[in-house]
């Protein structure tokens, strides 16, 4: 009798030749189980809160990575405060939301929590609304919007002045106030109130039952998007630029963060691996750069604990990659390679990266990064094109150039994410 991999490969390759008739992007394997899974892109975690505003009105922006038919939305009321990195804390009293699925633009279908339309979400906590009816194809875009009143505070996701991660261009928008907001789920135009600090709130989750592969990025401000801008895709930072163009994801990385901190105080963002199929552990120069917050750490400790973190997600698919970048310093604002100076502490960024390549345990591969954004393998230099501030303005993090250079170098492969 043929094997079930013979019978798999023929259905995927008749799948593949359907697909490339009918322009269908991403199709799901059909022998793949339906899970409960992340069906769109650009759900993050909430960086900061605010006790001085307690109401809010959010659009968020996602693009469906399925075809949709029913979906909830998963909110939160807690932050990872990446001001002081950390740890994850509550907002502080509850909060209760209204939301609704706008899709298409100006067309509310209403989220509702245990059968009716405003749910309570407790401090330190968060919410899954009911399944809501509504049909989203796969690669459209559509808008999550919530109302929120809080009794201790708002919770958000807080960009950088010049960095946003809120995406203006595809009507993101953020308005709050201590109060005199009111619930705009349902219509009305939002005024975003414009803050230099580009806030945002989406929710933690977008779900449905799906085959079809989903991410948690777990990391740092490389992952998260710093000093990245936004081009029309929506996708910030060294992995969700790559993943977002073929499956939903979860970013849960933040600025500041590293192995140390997540695996002492991560209880929220390892929850959200109930959503998605694979895990990918990002960066780790937090822990090796010197200087700054960074701790100096040798290769072998943060491998160490690395290992710690992969064990937090033991029923997903894992992989790990090498850092995105080195950390430098440069008289000539890095338009050159001859006057940047290494980081103290760049050798053991070196070692880390050859024993990521080497592969670790626990991990399913890795996936390069390092390679597209230094100037060689293992250069500890940034890559430079001869224009002052053109690939990194800081000597830590790349300019949108690098982070469009790790995307269309096709080094993270999403066909690497099976089911």
């Amino acid at each position: 009798m043929a094997s079930n991999a013979f019978f798999r490969g023929v259905l995927s390759s008749v799948l593949f030749a359907s697909t490339a008739l009918s322009s269908v992007p991403n199709p799901p394997d059909p022998l793949a189980s339906l899970y409960l899974g992340q069906v769109a892109t650009k759900s993050t975690i909430p960086s900061n809160r605010s006790t001085t505003n307690k109401q809010a009105n959010s659009r968020s922006h996602h693009i469906a990575r399925d075809d949709i038919t029913s979906l909830q939305i998963e909110l939160p009321n807690w932050y990872w405060i990446r001001s002081t990195t950390g740890p994850e804390q509550g907002g502080g009293g509850s909060i209760t939301y209204y939301a609704s699925i706008e899709y298409p633009a100006d067309t509310f279908t209403q989220v509702l929590f245990s059968g009716v339309p405003g749910g309570v979400c407790a401090d330190n906590s968060s919410i899954l609304s009911d399944a809501v009816a509504v049909t989203i194809p796969n690669g459209a875009a559509f808008w999550v919007r919530t109302y929120c009143v809080a009794v201790g505070a708002i919770v958000f996701l807080e960009g950088n002045v010049g960095y946003a991660q809120k995406d203006a261009a595809n009507g993101e928008i953020y308005e709050y106030a201590a109060s005199g907001i009111t619930n705009k789920t349902m219509g009305g135009t939002l005024v975003d109130n414009g803050a230099t600090s580009n806030p945002i709130f989406r929710p933690t989750a977008i779900v449905a039952q799906t085959r079809k592969p989903s991410v948690l990025i777990i990391g740092d401000s490389r992952d998260w998007g710093f000093t990245d801008t936004h081009d029309g895709s929506g996708d910030l930072g060294d992995l969700a630029r790559s993943l977002g163009p073929s499956y939903g994801y979860i970013n849960a990385a933040c600025a500041g963060d590293k192995f140390s901190a997540f695996n002492i105080a991560s209880a929220k963002r390892a929850a959200l691996q109930l959503y998605v199929s694979h895990v990918i552990i990002g960066d780790a120069i937090n822990s090796l750069r010197s200087g700054g917050s960074g701790q100096n750490k040798t290769a072998a400790t943060v491998l160490a604990e690395l290992q710690t973190t992969l064990g937090l997600f033991p029923d997903k698919v894992r992989f790990t990659t090498t850092c995105g970048g080195p950390q430098t310093t440069s008289t000539d604002s890095w338009a050159t390679l001859e006057n940047q100076t290494y980081n103290a502490n760049w050798q053991q960024v070196v070692a880390y990266n050859d024993a990521i390549r080497a592969g670790v345990a626990n991990s399913a591969g890795y996936f390069e990064i390092a390679d597209w954004v230094e100037s060689s393998r293992n250069s500890g230099k940034w890559w430079v094109n001869g224009t002052a501030l053109a690939t990194t303005t800081d000597g830590l993090h790349s300019t949108q150039a690098g982070y469009l250079r790790i995307k269309n170098s096709g080094a993270i492969d999403p066909a690497r994410l099976t089911r």
